[in-house]
């Protein structure tokens, strides 16, 4: 891919595009080059339990303690919706269905690396919540959402979204683009 389709890719996403729009222009994207540089194209999911409960990473090391939304890289040829199915089975056995996009943000605040991430909701209908484990340094877990206010959680800006997510699943944004969610 030319630096200058990279660009136009970036660009498309920035405007009011519908979610069925974004789908195919994302999907058949994992790793864009631009030149020596990479952007890569990750999913996270939105799933709330019965309770209300966030499910969220837990990254803890000697150097950092943060939370964030499970999801992870779309594999080539992978649509979007297909990569957090599969992400959340891997990460949890819970079996879960993508209802709609939430948001799309650029992270670009940990040189050398930029990352798409493209945001759902979806919802558990089916297994039972057994995380696996994804190194000794990542738990999986359903937190309330006031308790990630406390935290390091990426992204910080979307904890009020999060939060009126959870007491009214129709709520929407008019753009989903997050110009300001890092």
């Amino acid at each position: 891919m030319s630096p200058l389709h990279g660009f136009l890719m970036i660009w498309m996403i920035g405007l009011h595009v519908q979610s069925k729009t974004l789908f195919a222009l994302l999907s058949s994207f994992l790793v864009i080059s631009m030149g020596s540089h990479q952007i890569f194209v990750r999913t996270r999911a939105v799933v709330f339990n019965e309770e209300g409960k966030l499910l969220v990473q837990h990254h803890k090391t000697a150097k950092h303690d943060f939370y964030r939304l499970p999801g992870g890289g779309v594999r080539f040829k992978e649509k979007l919706e297909d990569c957090i199915i599969r992400e959340i089975r891997e990460e949890t056995q819970l079996d879960v269905d993508v209802d709609r996009l939430l948001w799309v943000r650029d992270f670009t605040d940990q040189l050398p690396y930029h990352s798409i991430e493209v945001f759902f909701l979806a919802t558990v209908i089916g297994g039972e919540f057994n995380p696996a484990p994804e190194g000794k340094d990542i738990e999986l877990r359903f937190v309330n959402v006031e308790d990630l206010e406390k935290t390091i959680f990426y992204p910080k800006a979307f904890l009020p979204k999060l939060k009126l997510l959870r007491d009214n699943r129709e709520f929407r944004e008019e753009d989903p683009y997050a110009k300001e969610a890092n």
